[in-house]
């Protein structure tokens, strides 16, 4: 039977620094026996297992909860640009494009690298990288940029990559591999659709499909290293 006071009294001692060893000793000389120190240290192993469990789903929770409230933010921000898309000039598109990425990008960094709001920063390094890729294919509009439309998930998942190096945040790993994907599909559907059509714009579709399945395979290599590793470290 676990004496509650005695538990405590381990718990703090450990919290102390004390080797097991020692409180071993310890304890053995003040008349325990070995299988009830046993007994309490698994008890202190399951509640500290318990603890990283809970501290690790509130995590989750928190990271879900802030990336919710960053895409639904962005798409607000969209909403009300894309109501009032046809009646502004094109300069100041480009100009609502780019506050909105540099607020993202700047507030996120600052508060995740400065402020330590790890959660919230990454939701706005978030909203950043899904305002570059809505400015993609806005930009190609307003420009009438001849391309294919899963040219511009490639270009997005470059920018995706890119921040995903610059802030060491894996989650956006998982974002690069779902464009890569829309963009690995759409582009063989191109490709097919215009291939008796002659586009000139085919050649560089086919390059960008190459350079996307190689990058896909990459990302999936190192997310199933970096979940390997984890798996490892945890158990």
């Amino acid at each position: 039977m676990i004496d509650k006071n005695s538990l405590e009294k381990i718990k703090k001692v450990i919290k102390d620094g004390r080797a097991k060893e020692e409180i071993y000793v310890a304890l053995i000389n003040h008349g325990w026996k070995v299988n009830d120190i046993n007994e309490y240290f698994v008890e202190i192993d399951h509640e500290k297992q318990e603890e990283h469990r809970k501290e690790n789903l509130q995590k989750r929770t928190v990271s879900i909860i802030a990336i919710i409230g960053a895409i639904l933010i962005g798409a607000g921000i969209f909403s009300f640009v894309a109501s009032n898309w046809q009646h502004m000039p094109k300069l100041l598109k480009i100009l609502i494009l780019l506050i909105t990425m540099l607020f993202a990008y700047t507030g996120g960094w600052f508060l995740k690298e400065k402020y330590n709001f790890k959660k919230l920063g990454e939701a706005l390094l978030l909203l950043g990288l899904i305002t570059y890729g809505a400015s993609i294919f806005l930009t190609a509009q307003m420009f009438n940029v001849r391309a294919n439309w899963p040219d511009g998930f490639i270009l997005w998942m470059f920018g995706s990559i890119a921040l995903t190096l610059a802030t060491d945040i894996f989650l956006f790993n998982y974002l690069t591999v779902i464009l890569g994907v829309i963009a690995f599909i759409g582009h063989p559907i191109v490709i097919f659709d215009r291939f008796s059509s002659h586009d000139p714009f085919l050649l560089t579709s086919s390059f960008l499909l190459l350079v996307s399945t190689i990058t896909l395979f990459l990302i999936a290599f190192f997310i199933r290293k970096k979940v390997k590793i984890s798996e490892e470290e945890y158990y």
